[in-house]
């Protein structure tokens, strides 16, 4: 069963999390690396057309939750957002981000999907903390960031082939995420090479497992 059965349509207007998103600084990657733990992803907030019988869907916003300690209310903020760039700025293409983090596994815990069907009919799909984190069991995927890792867990957008659903994408091949790895240096220059990682998000419903050949 794919996993958009468990969206809700909301037809009222969504505001962004105006919560800080905790992206790596050379300062804090030089004093917290042997620490902390970095995780690289890009994310596609352009517009889809022509998607699952809508005219346009649109994505809008990832959450992740540290998985440790007691559960989190189901209105707890997430322990990290990613919210898209301002909506007159979006192009369809992937861009980069990093964060700092301490090491630990992360799960999904919201995604919010902006969908059309005509300029008039506009809603949202929200995937909330319940919905993907069932008895503390993270049903909607995680990643793993160990203490001095550099962690790419894949390349954020939507699919239509069922329905407007977040999806993770990946280089297949070994040449492809080193040119990804060029680019998070490119714009992050102080990330150490060496220390990069492949080891995606993993999820039953938002992608499937690969391992990148030797």
């Amino acid at each position: 069963m794919r996993f958009l059965l468990y969206l809700t349509l909301v037809t009222s207007t969504v505001a962004a999390d105006a919560a800080a998103i905790r992206e790596v600084t050379k300062k804090a990657y030089d004093v917290g690396i042997n620490a902390a733990a970095v995780v690289v992803f890009d994310v596609n907030w352009g517009r889809r057309w022509n998607c699952a019988g809508h005219e346009n869907a649109e994505l809008m916003k990832l959450e992740f939750d540290r998985i440790s300690g007691p559960p989190k209310a189901p209105d707890a903020k997430a322990d990290f957002i990613v919210d898209g760039p301002p909506r007159l700025t979006r192009t369809l293409r992937f861009l980069n981000y990093a964060f700092i983090l301490p090491p630990g596994e992360y799960a999904l815990s919201g995604v919010s999907i902006k969908v059309a069907r005509s300029v008039a009919d506009v809603g949202y799909l929200n995937a909330q903390r319940s919905n993907l984190i069932k008895d503390g069991k993270p049903e909607g995927g995680t990643f793993t960031a160990t203490a001095g890792e550099i962690v790419f867990i894949g390349n954020f957008f939507l699919d239509c082939q069922t329905g407007p659903m977040l999806w993770r994408f990946y280089p297949e091949k070994k040449e492809a995420f080193q040119q990804q790895v060029a680019e998070y240096r490119t714009k992050y220059p102080f990330l150490e090479a060496d220390r990069f990682r492949f080891r995606l998000f993993r999820s039953k419903y938002f992608g499937n497992d690969y391992e990148l050949p030797e």
